[in-house]
Parts: structure tokens; C-alpha cells; sequence
């Protein structure tokens, strides 16, 4: 095999795993999934898990962490962008929602960590959620020096704008069981989510305005 076949190979494996690892971390978390576990989801042989992540744990802070950076990113970029503050809200809610469509995993598996204590969370992992919320509170002092938002902690405003994303990501999760279809409750419904996008940027600039 070619060094070039052999480096598609070894990325193909590594992404297998990969995105075996994030669906059942979203699962069962860390503790409720086994190395045999993801090998098996993944179609490999446990010795190739290893050959790419040094074990579970760190294997486990390489989803969290691309999610995060990826996300960090985007969000960086738009606070740095030369836009209105409030069309950077507007932004930073829409890119939030897109990543759960890339990423349906994320909202799930940081709301477990976080229920837990975050204890498996490095610096390196938390350093990429700082630039996150720092982003976050970038915009929203803007928008507070330029009269558009009113004076709000700004953990307290992230933890407004960011939880009903999170928590219809997590209903979502629910609504796509095959134990629920058929199921007639108001909650499992569909919603678009562009309709998500409008409705948490309209609700956002209300709880923000001054």
C-alpha cells in the first residue's frame, strides 16, 4: 500500500472512531461506555483505538475538544467581526444551533459532564469553552456600551441565550427514538430549525434590551 492510501486508511479509522466515540459518550457517558464498546460501534480492532488516542479519557477529551474549538472559532470570528453587536447575537445564536445539525452529539454530552462536575474536563478542554463565553461577553459589552443591551452579568445572559438551545438539542434527542414514533405529545413535535434560530434571536434581543 502506497504511503498516501496508508494515510487515507488511518484517517478513515481514526474518524470511525471517532464518531462511534461521540454517539455513545452522548449515550452513556464516559463511565456507561468501554473501549470494546467503541470498537465494536466502529468496526475496528480495539489495538487501532489505541493506536491513535492514548486511552479512553483521552480519546473522550478529543470529542469534547473539537467540538468546542470548532465552536470557539466561529464564535471568535464573530465577536471580532466589525458588525452591530446585536447582529452578532443574532450570529453567535444561529452558529450555535448549526452546530448541533455538525455536531448532535455536543449539546448531549456537555450537559452530562457539566451534571457531573465537569470532571474530566483538562485545561486544554477548558480553555477553548473560555473562548467561547469570552466571546459571548465580548458581544454583549459591546451592546452594552453602544446603549443596544441593558446591564446583565454576563454568565447570567450566556446561560439565558445558550439553555433553551441546549435544552431543544436534548429534546430532540428524545423526539428521534424509534420507541417515540407515533407518539402523541406536544413535546416531541417538529420544529425547524430555522424556526429555533428566529425564535432565540427574538428572544435574546427582548431579554437584552434596554
Amino acid at each position: 500500500m502506497s504511503p498516501a492510501r496508508k494515510d487515507a486508511a488511518a484517517i478513515s479509522t481514526r474518524d470511525a472512531v471517532f464518531d462511534s466515540a461521540a454517539s455513545l459518550f452522548a449515550k452513556g457517558g464516559f463511565d456507561g461506555v468501554s473501549v470494546d464498546d467503541i470498537a465494536r460501534d466502529a468496526g475496528v480492532n480495539k489495538a487501532m483505538i489505541y493506536y491513535h488516542f492514548a486511552d479512553k479519557l483521552a480519546l473522550y477529551r478529543a470529542v469534547l475538544g473539537d467540538g468546542l474549538s470548532r465552536m470557539g472559532a466561529t464564535v471568535h470570528a464573530i465577536a471580532a467581526a466589525a458588525d452591530a453587536a446585536p447582529i452578532k447575537l443574532d450570529r453567535f445564536i444561529e452558529a450555535f444551533v448549526r452546530m448541533t445539525e455538525t455536531r448532535p452529539w455536543m449539546p448531549a454530552l456537555m450537559l452530562r459532564e457539566i451534571a457531573e462536575g465537569a470532571p474530566r474536563l483538562d485545561a486544554d478542554t477548558m480553555s477553548h469553552m473560555r473562548v467561547v463565553i469570552t466571546s459571548f461577553a465580548a458581544i454583549l459589552k459591546q451592546g452594552q456600551e453602544s446603549g443596544a443591551f441593558r446591564r446583565v452579568h454576563p454568565i447570567l445572559a450566556y446561560e439565558s441565550v445558550i439553555g433553551p438551545i441546549i435544552i431543544n438539542a436534548a429534546r430532540e434527542r428524545v423526539a428521534a427514538q424509534p420507541s417515540r414514533k407515533g407518539d402523541n405529545f406536544p413535546m416531541l413535535v417538529a420544529i425547524s430549525h430555522d424556526e429555533v434560530i428566529a425564535h432565540g434571536q427574538d428572544t435574546a434581543r427582548r431579554m437584552l434590551a434596554p
